[in-house]
């Protein structure tokens, strides 16, 4: 059975075209919208221009006519002679002319209609005598007709203008909708966009730190699908090389362990002088190889603990004694406190609280060894521990070289080492502090460097409270 096809976009590079293309195109057709209204106005704006100065010439012409009329009509009326009455004859064509133009373009004017009467009554009274009041009529007429025009003319202009206010109004409201539907198809292309590259973000980062957890199908542009699955492989290789590493250090550590039992065996029974009696040079030596033995074994066991809490841990939380924990933890390091001279400050008074007691040992063991082997010579290791806010608050600290500040990020890293170096014959494998710090996130409890100043570090632990 075949699954049904999903919708797929193309190539990141197709996807940003087709995203400008359609966050474009609202604007280009808001741009000739725009413009093609623009035009029409203009244009017709320009032939209410044209028209009003061709209403107005004619309006000028016809005000002169009538006047010319007027006073050919009073020669005529008082010389008698011939040339002037053709004269007004003319005269009276013209305006005539002129009229019937200006009917046309001031359609509806109500001055018109009696200026044709009274037009009609001037000519059908040239051979006979145009009255003056007649005369004065036309005059008044033209006149009236020139205002009534400028009226027309004034109120072309009113709706031409209110014309061009609605076609702006009627523009904002179509930029605003494209604009809205541009950002609406921006914010569709940007999700689509940035969200299968936050989903790339947080896989990342999750192998950075350490989540090998394959993903689900990833939608989105081919790169970004491809990354994906390049993703997908890189956490199964990186699984893979995990499995791989935590095998060797299980491995490694129970493989050095059965010839150091052997040498430690060894070198007790020489210590016990089995074998006959030694000298103080011998002995010197056979304490020397008790000692590193017993340092190699710490860094196998150290090896041991990193590796079994990089698994899922069961807790057995119990009522503990603080004290009885801090007693077991300092016990291995007793003869490397007296050899370096090193001051014990501990509390005086015992404290229990409820804990898983194996992953609280492993914090302070790894937290005590840390600050003796970087402790000053006739220093000073220092623990404290007080309920703060419901929580077990234990200090360990020491006097000795701080960390820089470029490494506080790193130390609780495995297999990290710093510019301090280790003071012991041996080269410290940078993974007690790694240890302590998974232990505590198993038990659920924060460890924190909380002071690294003035010849003094000190290292925090906050149990948390357990309900009953």
């Amino acid at each position: 059975m075949t699954r049904p096809h999903r919708w797929r976009a193309g190539s990141l590079r197709q996807l940003v075209l087709l995203a400008f293309l359609l966050v474009v195109t609202p604007l280009g057709i808001l741009l000739v919208q725009a413009s093609n209204e623009l035009v029409s106005q203009a244009r017709q704006g320009r032939d209410e221009a044209r028209l009003s100065l061709d209403i107005s010439r004619r309006n000028l012409q016809l005000d002169i006519l009538a006047e010319d009329i007027l006073r050919s009509a009073r020669q005529y009326a008082i010389l008698k002679r011939d040339e002037i009455r053709e004269r007004l004859k003319q005269q009276l064509g013209d305006y005539r002319n002129l009229l019937d133009i200006q009917s046309f373009a001031l359609d509806g004017n109500p001055v018109i209609p009696s200026l044709h009467e009274t037009l009609g009554q001037i000519e059908a009274a040239q051979d006979t005598e145009v009255g003056a009041p007649l005369l004065e009529q036309l005059v008044l007429l033209t006149d009236e007709l020139i205002t009534q025009s400028n009226r027309q003319l004034e109120q072309r202009l009113a709706e031409l203008d209110l014309q061009a206010r609605n076609t702006q109004q009627a523009l904002w409201l179509l930029a605003a909708i494209l604009i809205a539907l541009s950002a609406l198809m921006m914010l569709f292309f940007s999700v689509r966009i940035s969200q299968p590259v936050s989903v790339l973000i947080e896989r990342i980062r999750a192998l950075g730190h350490g989540h090998t957890r394959t993903a689900g199908q990833l939608r989105g542009p081919r790169e970004l699908v491809d990354l994906n699955e390049q993703l997908d492989w890189l956490t199964n290789h990186l699984r893979e090389l995990e499995e791989e590493k935590h095998r060797f250090l299980r491995h490694i550590s129970h493989e050095l362990k059965t010839p150091l039992t052997t040498l430690r065996e060894g070198s007790d029974l020489m210590a016990e002088e089995v074998a006959g009696p030694l000298s103080d040079n011998q002995r010197e030596i056979v304490e020397l190889i008790q000692r590193n033995s017993f340092e190699l074994q710490t860094l196998i066991e150290q090896l041991l603990d990193y590796n079994r809490l990089q698994q899922p841990n069961t807790l057995n939380i119990r009522n503990t004694s603080l004290d009885s924990c801090l007693d077991a933890a300092l016990q291995p390091h007793r003869l490397l406190l007296e050899q370096k001279r090193i001051h014990l400050d501990r509390p005086a008074k015992d404290a229990h609280w409820p804990t898983d007691r194996p992953m609280l040992h492993r914090i302070l063991s790894n937290l005590i060894s840390n600050a003796i082997y970087y402790g000053d010579e006739e220093g000073e290791l220092c623990i404290r521990y007080q309920v703060q806010n419901d929580r077990m608050m234990i200090d360990i600290g020491n006097t000795g070289p701080t960390i820089p500040e470029n490494e506080i990020e790193h130390i609780f890293r495995p297999f990290y080492q710093g510019q301090n170096r280790r003071r012991g014959p041996l080269k410290g494998s940078g993974i007690g502090l790694s240890v302590a710090k998974d232990a505590a996130n198993a038990l659920g409890a924060e460890l924190t460097l909380v002071r690294n100043s003035e010849h003094r570090v000190v290292f925090r632990i906050l149990l948390p409270a357990v309900s009953d």
